[in-house]
């Protein structure tokens, strides 16, 4: 899904891919949507986990945490496929033909991912290290916005400096400069 989007997987050639009969994934899976589900409940599953060892590690300031949960997911969305990827982004991009369940489920994971970001951003206002006057829930919003744009633009070309742009404005703005020098 993540090289071909959700509309370009197909069912038959995940399966031959993998060598499992279709009769057998329709006993686990009665759609490709149910598939889509339990995937993305076991990618968001491990990358939640991932954020909060991260996110809890008191020995890195709360700046540093933000900053290698930056690397990080860059380093996953490169390492994901032959191209940059994200299975939120790609299920994101093929919503409006998705049923409310799996809608619901994405919304919750871009959710989960926001309320863990914005609590990190609260913590490193206040030990001094972000700009107070930023509200955290909509900062981490704007990161996690500015991350799927980032993974378009490697996919279409710029591999890894929409990210090296991602990382030095979201610094810019948390640290509360207008200007990007130094990020």
């Amino acid at each position: 899904m993540l090289e071909q989007g959700y509309d370009g997987t197909g069912i038959g050639p995940l399966l031959a891919s993998v060598a499992v009969p279709k009769g057998s994934f329709y006993h686990f899976f009665a759609s490709k949507q149910d598939f889509a589900g339990a995937v993305l409940a076991s990618y968001a599953g491990q990358y939640r986990r991932q954020r909060q060892e991260l996110f809890a590690d008191a020995s890195l300031s709360p700046l540093t945490r933000i900053v290698r949960h930056l690397e990080q997911v860059e380093r996953d969305s490169m390492a994901e496929a032959d191209v940059a990827g994200c299975l939120y982004g790609v299920l994101a991009q093929a919503a409006p033909a998705l049923d409310d369940g799996l809608r619901d489920q994405l919304a919750a994971v871009f959710a989960s991912w926001e309320q863990d970001l914005a609590a990190l951003i609260a913590e490193a206002q206040n030990a001094g290290e972000v700009d107070p006057a930023l509200d955290p829930v909509e900062m981490a919003a704007h990161i996690i916005d500015t991350y799927e744009g980032a993974v378009i633009r490697a996919r279409a070309g710029d591999g890894p400096a929409a990210f090296a742009r991602l990382r030095k404005f979201a610094l810019a703005l948390l640290r509360g400069g207008t200007r990007a020098e130094g990020a």
